[in-house]
């Protein structure tokens, strides 16, 4: 299995500096749809902070159903969970114009 592995990463390394270098397109012009597709990410990225927020208040419900109960529950790892893709998701655009080097 890891001999296959390594010639596999072996082979690829090869196709990939066979290719040459990856074409920049630099300061190329915007398509013309390039704002509709902005305004689809702002919802996205709305869209997407809605469901952390949403899914702090049902862990805060369960935690809150769950003690009136008399139960335990695991509830620190359902926080971290969405923890994470709340910080995920707010830095989104940084992570992307720091690796692709987009944005204005």
């Amino acid at each position: 299995m890891l001999d296959a592995m390594i010639t596999w990463t072996s082979d690829l390394v090869h196709v990939v500096t066979a290719l040459g270098p990856i074409p920049n397109p630099g300061k190329g012009q915007e398509p013309p749809f390039g704002d509709e597709i902005e305004t689809l990410l702002k919802w996205g990225l709305w869209g997407a902070l809605f469901c952390c927020v949403a899914g702090f208040i049902v862990i805060g419900a369960r935690m809150g159903i769950q003690h009136k109960r008399g139960e335990a529950g695991g509830h620190m790892g359902s926080m971290a969970i969405v923890g994470f893709a709340t910080v995920l998701v707010t830095t989104a655009y940084t992570i992307v114009e720091k690796l692709a080097g987009a944005g204005g």
